[in-house]
């Protein structure tokens, strides 16, 4: 019988650099067949660091120290690179976070399954192309001949995690990577994905490992949970248990409050001051098509008669190609509507807070350069510009000191805070957010939100929050319009939407969202950190 992945006093640090501290400290972990793990932390936790230590793809700089990684009894960690390649793709499967990324542009979706097929089940020909189709249709396509043929820029994001999926199973593997699945797609699409893995683990015995920041995404198809902080693991068990009375460190009741991520008592409905308020946006009957072929057009946006008022914090809602960032778009000038009537507030400045913090900034300049660059032509002093830089930092509650790094030597929630700040630099009345969330984990998207709140209230800002995640929207917004093939079809109070949805699709959407259930009340909680041996402090 097939003993799964099994993980004992694993350590990795840095090579040549024994004094710095571990980066992997002393990690134990099981996966049986069959079984379904999450394993949940924040940033820089230790997540993906396991995780390529199973595949022995670690970064250069860094080396597996000590310890044991077996899988069906076979040591992986002193294994050869020929020895891994035989592996990677057959006995262990791969999803990752961005899939688009992990395709060959110039390769088909069947060119990509038959390798692993070749390589890893010698299947050739007409064998092969039935496997294929197989694949495909396992992997959730209705029309797996026409799915086969595509390319990677033809597919939507859930279609293109599907398509990986298909490729992950073709070597028949015995454990699943899968990393941070389906942060990227809207809950639909999410309950989709995973519902897909649950089956293929029931279907063929195969163990997940399912690695995520998000513990309300996973909550419903776990059997255990394992938390990492630190590059430790802090916590593990069954998941019900954990949801509903974490034992052993607060970093984990940080992460079970930042996942559910309750909706606000603060602003329940549109307060007086904003009804009242004129509008900084209208648009009406805005339509934008793109061309998508030979004397053929698709429609982007249809019709949209929309308005966000002064002070109001608007959300957009929709699934992957409903309309969102195209709206973005063409509220920050960056495309015009091919008709119907777009207009601004004089005076009314919109900046974009985009989705990846890392593709903002060049990887080549110092965070200071980069945030210079939009005011060299306003006239003001070199001093005049550092002040005002400075004070930007300081609103996004960073340290000025931040500034003479690089890109790379920072956090995504650092990078996000200084995309915020970016935006900030040229006074804007409205900041669009789009998904300038959904890369981050649960603890600095709960700080980045509540961050954006107080930057609505301090400065008196009107915010756009674009996003698939229903919890973001339900958290930040007065009003909420859901977008659907380009159209908004409906446009509501956030509490009317969530409590009635009138829309079919709304009600799609609203039942698409994976509750936290059955975790600990915040004085319960509390009492059982009370009990804890070090007696940390708990974390609001």
């Amino acid at each position: 019988m097939r003993s799964g992945l099994v993980i004992e006093g694993l350590n990795a640090g840095l090579r040549n650099a024994p004094e710095s501290p571990a980066i992997l400290s002393d990690v134990n972990l099981r996966v049986a067949p069959g079984e379904f793990v999450a394993l949940v932390g924040a940033s820089g936790s230790g997540k993906t660091m396991t995780s390529q230590s199973i595949t022995g793809l670690l970064p250069g700089n860094v080396a597996i120290t000590s310890g044991s990684i077996r899988l069906g009894g076979t040591e992986l960690s002193d294994m050869g690179e020929a020895g891994l390649n035989r592996v990677r793709g057959g006995r262990i499967g791969m999803l990752h976070q961005q899939p688009k990324r992990m395709f060959n542009p110039r390769m088909t979706v069947e060119r990509h399954i038959r390798e692993p097929l070749r390589l890893h089940r010698g299947l050739r020909g007409r064998e092969a192309a039935a496997e294929v189709l197989r694949l495909l249709t396992d992997a959730g396509f209705d029309q797996p001949h026409k799915a086969a043929k595509a390319y990677p820029h033809q597919l939507s994001g859930g279609m293109a995690q599907r398509a990986m999926l298909a490729v992950a199973m073709a070597g028949q593997p015995e454990l699943l990577l899968a990393d941070e699945p389906t942060s990227a797609l809207d809950k639909v699409l999410e309950r989709q994905v995973l519902e897909l893995l649950d089956l293929q683990r029931k279907r063929h015995g195969l163990g997940i490992l399912c690695i995520t920041h998000d513990l309300a995404t996973v909550s419903a198809f776990a059997d255990r949970v394992v938390l990492m902080s630190g590059g430790r693991i802090v916590e593990e068990g069954d998941t019900r248990t954990v949801l509903a009375s974490p034992l052993t460190h607060c970093s984990t009741w940080e992460l079970l409050q930042a996942s559910a991520l309750d909706p606000r008592t603060d602003t329940p409905a549109l307060p007086a001051r904003v009804v009242a308020a004129p509008n900084v946006v209208d648009l009406e009957r805005v339509s934008k098509h793109f061309p998508s072929g030979f004397r053929e057009r698709t429609t982007a946006l249809k019709d949209v008669t929309l308005s966000l008022r002064h002070g109001e914090i608007l959300g957009v809602l929709g699934q992957s190609g409903s309309g969102k960032s195209t709206l973005a778009r063409l509220l920050v000038g960056l495309g015009t509507p091919d008709m119907g009537k777009l207009t601004i507030a004089p005076g009314a400045g919109i900046q974009l807070v985009f989705q990846e913090p890392y593709d903002v900034f060049d990887p080549r300049m110092t965070l200071r350069s980069s945030l210079e660059a939009p005011l060299i032509r306003s006239g003001d002093s070199n001093e005049e510009r550092t002040n005002r830089i400075h004070q930007v930092v300081n609103e996004v509650e960073l340290e000025p000191a931040i500034l003479d790094r690089r890109p790379g030597e920072c956090s995504g929630g650092q990078l996000q805070r200084l995309t915020i700040a970016r935006a900030l630099l040229l006074e804007p009345a409205v900041l669009v957010c789009d998904e300038a969330t959904s890369a981050l984990d649960a603890i600095t998207q709960r700080k980045i939100l509540d961050l954006l709140l107080r930057l609505h209230q301090s400065r008196g800002l009107s915010l756009i929050m674009i996003s698939h995640d229903m919890n973001v929207i339900r958290y930040m917004s007065h009003r909420v319009a859901v977008f659907y093939r380009g159209e908004v079809v409906e446009l509501a109070d956030v509490a009317d939407f969530f409590a009635e949805p009138r829309h079919e699709h709304s009600k799609q959407l609203v039942a698409a969202v994976l509750p936290l259930k059955n975790t600990a009340s915040r004085d319960s909680g509390k009492n059982v950190r009370k009990e804890l041996p070090h007696g940390e402090p708990a974390t609001a």
